[in-house]
């Protein structure tokens, strides 16, 4: 039997040796074809690093320039609402001088009233009118008459 398991440790150490040297052979040309693929894999993972850089540098571009837009979104609001500010002020003042208007013509002679009133603009003679007394509009109108009347009165 101790032959048997010589032979058998003589027959497995070539055997080892001829794997090895197999793998020796296959191990040179995966190698090769190793080396190919690793080149390859290296060179896409520099271009993705790359495009990470390049999308990183874009991100913080879009970040600045995010914050500037909002920054002037923030300016334009606070224009706008300063700019509603001065026409609310603006049309307050400009109501308080029709109502002061009005009641000027409230208390002049109708037909000199009508006569101013026929020479203002549209939108002041309807302001005024507005403003009037009933009585006092009506008789305005009736001295200014035809067609300005009738459209001052529909307005």
């Amino acid at each position: 039997m101790k032959k048997r398991v010589s032979v058998v440790l003589v027959s497995a150490a070539r055997f080892s040796a001829a794997v090895d040297d197999f793998q020796d052979l296959d191990t040179e040309i995966g190698s090769v074809e190793e080396r190919r693929l690793i080149v390859q894999l290296n060179e896409q993972r520099e271009r993705n690093e790359q495009q990470l850089k390049e999308i990183e540098q874009k991100k913080i571009e879009l970040n600045l320039l995010r914050t500037e837009v909002d920054k002037k979104l923030d300016d334009l609001n606070t224009l706008r609402r300063q700019v509603e500010k001065l026409l609310a002020e603006k049309d307050a003042r400009e109501q308080a001088k029709v109502a002061e208007l009005s009641q000027m013509y409230n208390k002049m002679d109708s037909a000199q009233a009508a006569r101013i009133i026929q020479e203002l603009d549209r939108e002041l003679a309807i302001g005024i009118l507005g403003g009037m007394k009933a009585k006092s509009a009506g008789k305005v109108l009736a001295n200014i008459g035809g067609e300005r009347a009738a459209r001052l009165s529909a307005a």
